[in-house]
């Protein structure tokens, strides 16, 4: 069942076995997990079935450390969450990714690779991902002959693509339908209250934009949302422990991560039509492929690197035939045209070279490869790891918003080791593609790599919020146990990646779904 809490009567008050705070990625999949069971779910979701401008003035925020624009335009308080935004990109960490690194400080997790596999067949299945292929099988089965990379420095590999990232539709239906499942929207969480000791959540409350307020009581409660709002939320529930809901050591806000982009410029190819055949994604089965090229774990150790892959991205030059032909497209799907010559315009730009369109098409629809130009700018971006910091983190502002929440204040800091990887990870690659004859990059684009400070100005946030409730089973050093409960706090659990204590090169959602579907089957052990 869905509803509004605007439709409720001031002062409500609801009764469930397990609160879920968000609607989104993780507390869709974990709510799914008790669909037909004896549990009764409720999930609190402070936005609607659709963004609303003054339910996204409450994400206002004040950034004082390096710029951070995804900290306003990277969350979305809707139903779904920040799946309503992503393009459902997922990659599985790696092995070294969880284990403790002696070069990168506060690394570790408590839990290993291998006993996250099974809950990444499961996360996968939600995402409706088909099957692993390795990136040398897939190129086996399309006729294409791979580069001799050097086996010691670099390896490609292929995130999947979700044919449905939006969980907002993709589940709607499910959690409407469901008897044990009560979702209600625009029902913002002000604060988790514990009882006197702090050692429970006693209740949460939550309230709309228009001041009606409510009260959800549950025997567990799970945080589901992003890495900001979780800090945000757990230091502003204050009013029996000074300093926050599980903030004993004064870790949570702390160790903010994020995946760090930027990109080095153009490559210039030596054969453009095989560097297409290498690096464009592949569809199978209608599911999409895109490769990476990634530093081995051999490399990171012996250089001791942070985790990073990079992306080959063939532009499309703006006044050609196919970027007109996907503004018409965009325009007519989102029904945004203004006029009858503005579509006449496009129309006519998208005919001019016939050829060129007929050659993606044929690309595309019968060779299952992603379709792009012959022509234009090649250029190599990277996504990296950032080494966790405890002066990089969310704190709460002075400021409050229209439910009375403080607002966050954001200070993104970033160091030496994320600069030395962006740095050697380039230069390798530029030894590797001009060693196998594939192109060359303009290495003089890239000096301001050598510089401290002139480098984090190229860089870039992701929206990917991560580290503000770290994971760890010592008490001192994190926010959360490995079962994902706050420490202290016997009913609380947090559904987020917010907890990982080291962010990898991978986009989050694949392992945030995977440790959702583990706090899952252990809400089911505590209650049994």
């Amino acid at each position: 069942m869905i509803d509004d809490f605007n439709n409720f009567g001031d002062g409500a008050t609801v009764m469930a076995d397990i609160c879920i705070i968000g609607a989104g990625a993780a507390g869709i999949a974990i709510a799914r997990e008790f669909l037909g069971t004896r549990f009764k779910i409720l999930i609190l979701e402070g936005g609607g079935f659709a963004l609303e401008e003054n339910s996204q003035q409450l994400f206002e925020s004040e950034v004082v450390g390096l710029p951070h624009a995804s900290i306003h335009d990277g969350r979305a308080r809707v139903f779904g969450g920040t799946t309503t935004l992503w393009g459902g990109q997922a990659l599985r960490f790696d092995d070294l990714d969880l284990k403790a690194r002696s070069w990168v400080p506060f690394s570790g997790w408590p839990i290993s690779r291998a006993a996250l596999d099974p809950y990444y067949v499961r996360a996968e299945r939600i995402l409706n991902l088909g099957a692993r292929i390795p990136y040398l099988d897939l190129c086996a089965s399309f006729g294409i002959v791979p580069p001799a990379f050097d086996p010691n420095i670099v390896t490609v590999e292929c995130s999947r693509w979700s044919p449905k990232p939006n969980f907002g539709k993709a589940y709607r239906d499910d959690l409407k339908n469901a008897l044990n499942v009560s979702v209600l929207l625009h029902a913002n969480v002000t604060s988790i209250v514990t009882n006197k000791s702090a050692e429970s959540v006693e209740n949460v409350e939550f309230s709309t934009l228009s001041g009606k307020k409510g009260i959800a009581k549950a025997h567990s409660y799970v945080i589901c949302c992003g890495g900001i709002e979780t800090a945000r939320i757990l230091l502003a529930s204050n009013r029996i422990e000074p300093n926050g809901v599980g903030n004993h050591y004064d870790l949570v806000g702390r160790y903010f991560q994020e995946h760090i982009h930027l990109n080095y410029g153009n490559l210039h190819a030596k054969n453009r039509p095989y560097l297409q055949d290498l690096f464009e994604s592949f569809f199978v089965g209608g599911l999409k492929y895109a490769p990476l090229v990634t530093l081995t774990e051999r490399a990171q150790v012996e250089k001791q690197l942070l985790s990073i892959h990079g992306i080959v991205v063939f532009e499309i030059p703006p006044d050609s035939g196919i970027a007109a032909m996907k503004q018409l497209f965009r325009t007519m799907v989102g029904r945004t045209f203004s006029n009858a010559s503005e579509m006449r315009q496009l129309i006519g730009k998208s005919l001019a070279n016939p050829d060129e369109l007929m050659r993606l098409a044929y690309r595309l629809h019968l060779k299952k490869r992603a379709a792009t130009p012959k022509q234009g700018p090649i250029l190599f971006g990277a996504q990296c790891e950032m080494a966790p910091n405890p002066a990089s983190r969310v704190m709460l502002s002075e400021a409050r918003d229209h439910l009375g929440m403080p607002q966050v204040k954001l200070d993104w800091r970033l160091g030496e080791l994320e600069r030395r990887t962006l740095s050697e990870f380039v230069r390798c690659l530029a030894k590797e593609f001009e060693r196998l004859g594939l192109g060359s990059f303009e290495l003089e684009q890239i000096e301001f790599l050598d510089d401290p400070l002139a480098w984090v100005e190229k860089a870039h946030d992701s929206a990917h919020h991560m580290g503000t409730a770290r994971m760890h089973e010592n008490p001192q050093f994190g926010v959360v146990d490995s079962e994902c409960q706050v420490h202290g706090v016997s009913n609380l659990y947090i559904g987020s990646s917010a907890v990982f204590p080291t962010s990898a090169r991978s986009n989050p959602t694949l392992t945030i779904l995977a440790l959702s579907v583990r706090i899952a089957d252990r809400l089911k052990e505590v209650a049994s």
